[in-house]
């Protein structure tokens, strides 16, 4: 009985570990590029967010755990593979204390030729 008490404290410590340690923040996304049309993004192979128009941004997050993540954003009308528009990663930071959420951005710039080319960037809180 002493050893079944001492493996359930230590199964219990090692859960709360690993629940404590995956800790979620609230992900908005903001679609700033006008170029890129209505787009779906993808967060490490799910659909999180659909059907986002260009220049608005998402009301509601989705919790999305701290650390990297593959992020692939394609055309809405568009399957994830057949004509994806931006793959990349990001590092999602644990919840800020602050604002308790972020903002991941898709934003265009332009390269050293004046090449329109997309881009994330992450951002602390919500952007109206």
């Amino acid at each position: 009985m002493r050893n079944f008490k001492a493996l359930l404290l230590s199964a219990f410590i090692a859960t709360t570990a690993l629940t404590t340690s995956a800790s979620a923040s609230p992900v908005y996304f903001d679609n700033d590029s006008g170029q890129s049309g209505v787009v779906d993004v993808y967060v490490d192979g799910k659909l999180v967010f659909d059907n986002v128009f260009a220049d608005s941004s998402m009301m509601f997050p989705t919790d999305i755990t701290a650390g990297k993540h593959d992020v692939v954003i394609t055309p809405n009308y568009l399957a994830l593979g057949e004509a994806d528009i931006l793959n990349t990663s990001i590092d999602i930071p644990e919840t800020d204390p602050d604002t308790g959420a972020y903002t991941v951005t898709l934003t265009t710039g332009t390269d050293d030729l004046d090449v329109p080319e997309l881009g994330l960037s992450i951002d602390a809180g919500h952007i109206d």
